[in-house]
């Protein structure tokens, strides 16, 4: 057995100083909470619209937010609002499609405190967990057992066990594993008294002794049964045959006496209530081991109808999973660099639709006979299709990738059309598939519009998500006509109207339809026995309001559409850029990737992608107060914002937080006037100049006590920053002094960025002397500052006036078809993204000539090797090399390149570290008040891995802020790719 007391997946516990300041309790039931509970208590109004919707296309204002340490916490959250007569709406990743994580009284968030796994016994194959962990944390901690939690839902990255259990969960393997229920052995609940009961299985002896007394827990207990047996023919009769069916309450678990095979177990019926009866204090689950190997066969069909006739074929040869996304998914991803670059490496072909076959074995040699047999078959079909075996585990990787992304790129449509979850969840036998989504898209073609298909062929259960606009009364018609319609053709198929994201709001309506009144009076009954005062997220499965009610928009709603600095042509203005986080939380990831490094150091929702983009959106519809986008609450939700611009890559609809930032802070400026900080930093360019010409003594100064001392108090730099070093000589002399170089074939211009010019004129040298050595001709063009630092701090006055003078200075060489070379991606990401987006006109199309034609130092060598242009006589260097990259190369997809570039080094092992974001973030992580999350930032992997290198091993950082980062904290020096480069090559 291994126990794990108190294990807080996810790394450490917030630091106090980035948890949101609330206003002082003004309400006896603020009071009580904020005396009585250890964890956090928030009714200010950013707290409460920050949690007023989830992914749903509801918005419910709660009255206050409870972030709960632990199980006293949550039982004293119940007994208070008991008291109060307020209700409580259980959250975990705010991920529910239904509408079921957002109610009008407390909103209870498990997520960022009451996360533990509390024991977990390996020999059994079980573990105790608290309902916040996440699913992906969880699998973390168990892979070294070779053991993992078996639903695998698409959101896994964000979604907690508690909520899966909440929404009963299964996702793309239930084909071999079942539902969350199928894995939930116990729990320890909160009963709407505020007892707390253990649900555990029961024979029949126990079962009566559980019955017995005039306890809440006993009296659910007789309900439950007396019900189920009452109605047991109405069971059989009404409820689906199908895998995936979750709506309603699950009342089939008990309609047969107990048995040691099937004993008597309430966790049953918690499963899949949303929270509607009971709160999970710990659950007990069952879990599976790790498949010894597994194969990916890919089928690209020309049409998703055949695609879907092909499942049964399919499902024959015992697969672990099919997932189906059609064209309109596919097509989708284009729009995203980093999804599109998966989509291209998995096609072969443009298809309609694409099959995802998976299979598991007990060894590597049994899947190449189970592929080959598929194979045969779909050959001999007569199905129009073709196929690509993915048998490594990066191509696996890849593939379930992008399929987890599909939720994303469903919704990934600039306007007010948007492709809808309303009718996504419906489940049909496998065999009756393809002609239930036949029947399915003339019913959304009827209304008048399209929708996207994707998800789990392999047990019927399929997302379509018609595309309907609810901003107007014709699109809130046509989303209530299409959901009528759907439930009357799921009755038709004997499928389940929810079959896997539950009935919340947008499904509950349909409760009595698809059960019929008799079950209907049973589950209202449930309901009442366990909670009789509507305590626990009521209007939830049974007596909901209006499908229509509680829109998060809703006829005649308007989308503001203020003047901006940036362009949003594309989307239709600023708000509807806003309006693209649709409130799925991808940025809540904490494993991988990069989005959002202050979310993962503080677990905050404000400081979410999700949290920022809500908080934008509703100022600016005047929901947060008559000072609109001015609110200086808005600003405090945006101030941790890094501009590390992962959100735009890596959210699957490319929500752009780091511009709305920089927009945001211009009006700010405007409104209420920009301090020297601002200023000073914003012109670093300037400032670089003057100190560089006075080097020593600036130097001098700025790295003693007294100068950090007066930085702090003047500039807000925290003094236990040591500020870069100036040179004297600047790389612009320096490079001016060199040799004149013979005449080359390719010919560039390098952009000499404000850090390398006043601070590392060594790494220009560096990559003169590469790209010399490469053959490539060299020069200097005059420019100005690339804009970043003016962006970041939102002078986009002046980064408007810097775009210009680039555009100017650089066209010429573009138009020539000259490469513009940047050391520094920030810079890269400056002139090549932001420029155009900031000018307009004439001057905008020149600004996106110059910048098709800018490229990273690492991309344009690799670029010219590959082709066979160039190349490098390199000595054995380093045996390791470890790759950090810039965030903004990572957001632009440019890593790779490096990564390329850096493994051409003889006898050298590159390893890309995947830390996310370094913290420093230009002068984010110099700021007094964001030092302690600019380290904590940073812990997460990056320094650990800095601390952690084998002698003769080199770290290897494009970015100056990464290598300033890492050498504050660690004392390492990293270096840049031309500098490792430089002193490798044979002279």
């Amino acid at each position: 057995m291994v126990v794990k007391p108190g294990n807080r997946l996810g790394g450490r516990e917030s630091n106090p100083d980035t948890v949101r300041k609330v206003n002082l309790p003004t309400s006896a039931l603020e009071r009580e909470l904020d005396e009585q509970i250890s964890g956090e208590v928030r009714f200010d109004r950013v707290s409460r619209a920050l949690y007023s919707t989830d992914a749903s296309v509801y918005q419910i204002e709660p009255l206050g937010v409870v972030v709960p340490r632990s199980a006293d916490d949550v039982v004293r959250a119940v007994t208070i609002a008991r008291r109060h007569g307020v209700s409580i709406t259980a959250r975990g990743g705010g991920t529910s499609q239904a509408g079921q994580a957002i109610g009008s009284g407390l909103q209870l968030d498990t997520s960022k405190y009451f996360n533990r796994v509390l024991e977990v016994n390996v020999a059994e194959r079980w573990a105790w967990i608290e309902p916040g962990v996440v699913l992906d944390e969880l699998n973390a901690q168990l892979r070294p057992h070779g053991l993992r939690f078996a639903p695998d839902i698409s959101t896994a990255s964000r979604a907690t066990v508690g909520g899966m259990i909440a929404n009963n969960s299964s996702g793309a393997r239930s084909v071999l594993y079942g539902k969350t229920i199928d894995h939930v052995l116990e729990q320890r609940v909160v009963l709407a008294d505020g007892s707390i009961a253990h649900f555990r299985p029961l024979g029949s002896a126990e079962l009566e002794a559980a019955c017995a007394g005039d306890s809440l827990e006993a009296s659910c207990y007789r309900t439950v049964r007396q019900l189920a047996g009452a109605c047991k023919d109405e069971i059989d009769r009404r409820f689906p045959k199908v895998l995936r069916r979750v709506g309603g309450y699950n009342l089939d678990e008990f309609v047969d006496a107990p048995t040691p095979a099937r004993p008597f177990n309430l966790a049953k019926l918690v499963v899949g209530s949303e929270g509607t009866l009971a709160l999970v204090l710990a659950a007990k689950i069952n879990l599976v081991p790790l498949p010894a190997a597994k194969a990916v066969l890919t089928v690209e069909f020309d049409e998703l109808l055949d695609a879907l006739a092909a499942t049964p074929l399919v499902l024959r040869h015992g697969p672990s999973a099919v997932e189906v996304m059609d064209r309109f998914i596919l097509d989708h991803a284009r729009e995203s660099p980093v999804l599109d670059a998966l989509r291209r490496s998995i096609l072969q072909t443009e298809p309609g639709a694409l099959l995802c076959v998976e299979f598991y074995g007990d060894r590597p040699e049994d899947l190449p006979p189970r592929l080959e047999a598929l194979e045969r078959e779909l050959a001999a079909s007569g199905f129009r299709c073709c196929w690509r075996r993915a048998v490594t585990a990066a191509d696996q990787a890849r593939i379930w990738s992008f399929r987890e992304a599909s939720l994303g790129l469903s919704m990934a449509m600039k306007g007010d059309d948007k492709s809808l979850s309303f009718v996504e969840d419906t489940a049909v036998a496998p065999e009756k598939l393809r002609d239930y989504i036949e029947r399915f898209l003339q019913i959304v073609r009827g209304h008048g519009t399209v929708a996207g298909v994707y998800a789990h062929a392999s047990v019927g259960c399929l997302h379509v998500r018609p595309v309907v606009n609810l901003k107007t009364a014709e699109g809130v018609q046509r989303f209530e006509a299409i959901a009528g319609d759907i439930a009357d053709l799921v009755l038709e198929f004997g499928g389940a109207l929810s079959g896997e994201h539950g009935d919340g709001l947008v499904r509950g309506p349909f409760t009595e339809k698809m059960f019929g009144p008799i079950l209907y009076d049973a589950f209202r009954t449930v309901k009442k026995t366990f909670d009789p005062h509507g305590l626990f997220n009521p209007g939830k499965i049974v007596d909901t309001p209006p499908l229509t009610a509680n829109l998060r928009y809703g006829a005649g709603y308007i989308t503001p559409d203020p003047p901006t600095f940036f362009d949003y042509a594309e989307h239709g203005g600023l708000g509807r850029a806003v309006e693209m986080c649709s409130g799925l939380g991808a940025c809540r990831k904490t494993l991988e990737g990069t989005m959002c490094p202050s979310y993962m150091a503080t677990r905050d929702e404000q400081h979410s992608t999700r949290g920022r983009a809500n908080t934008l959106r509703l100022a600016m519809a005047g929901r947060l107060g008559e000072s609109g986008l001015g609110d200086h609450d808005v600003r405090d939700v945006l101030d941790l914002c890094l501009e590390c611009r992962a959100c735009k890559a890596e959210c699957p609809v490319g929500v752009d937080v780091a511009r709305f930032k920089s927009e945001f802070l211009a009006l700010y400026w405007r409104r209420h006037g920009t301090p020297l900080p601002t200023r000073a930093i914003g012109h670093l360019r300037a400032l670089s100049r003057w100190a560089s010409r006075v080097a020593p003594i600036a130097n001098a100064a700025a790295q003693s006590g007294l100068g950090r001392w007066i930085n702090e108090q003047v500039l807000g730099i925290d003094r236990r920053r040591t500020p870069p070093a100036f040179a004297r000589h600047t790389f612009a002399r320096r490079f001016a002094a060199l040799s004149p170089k013979p005449s080359a074939l390719t010919r560039v211009v390098l952009f000499n960025d404000t850090f390398t010019n006043y601070n590392h004129p060594e790494i220009g040298i560096a990559a003169a002397d590469v790209l010399d050595a490469a053959g490539i001709g060299v020069r200097l063009a005059p420019h100005g500052c690339c804009g970043r630092p003016l962006i970041s701090q939102g002078l986009l006055d002046d980064a408007r006036a810097a775009a210009q003078v680039n555009a100017d200075a650089l066209f010429e060489a573009a138009s020539r078809g000259e490469r513009i070379v940047f050391l520094e991606p920030s810079c890269l990401s400056a002139v090549r993204e932001d420029a155009p987006a900031l000018l307009r006109g004439e001057a905008q199309r020149r600004a996106r000539i110059v910048g098709d034609a800018c490229v990273l130092f690492e991309d344009l060598v690799e670029q010219e090797w590959r082709a066979g242009r160039v190349h490098l006589d390199l000595k054995p260097g380093p045996s390791a090399v470890l790759l950090h990259g810039h965030c903004h190369q990572k957001a632009m997809g440019l890593l790779p390149s490096a990564r390329a570039l850096l493994s051409r080094i003889p006898s050298c092992t590159v390893t890309d570290l995947e830390a996310g974001c370094c913290g420093m973030a230009g002068s984010f992580g110099y700021a007094r008040e964001h030092y302690d999350v600019s380290r904590q930032i940073g812990e997460r992997k990056l320094l650990p891995a800095a601390r952690a290198m084998a002698p003769g091993a080199v770290l290897v950082a494009p970015g100056t802020s990464c290598r300033e980062q890492v050498k504050h904290f660690t004392g390492v020096t990293a270096v840049h790719p031309a500098q490792l480069l430089q002193s490798l090559l044979r002279r």
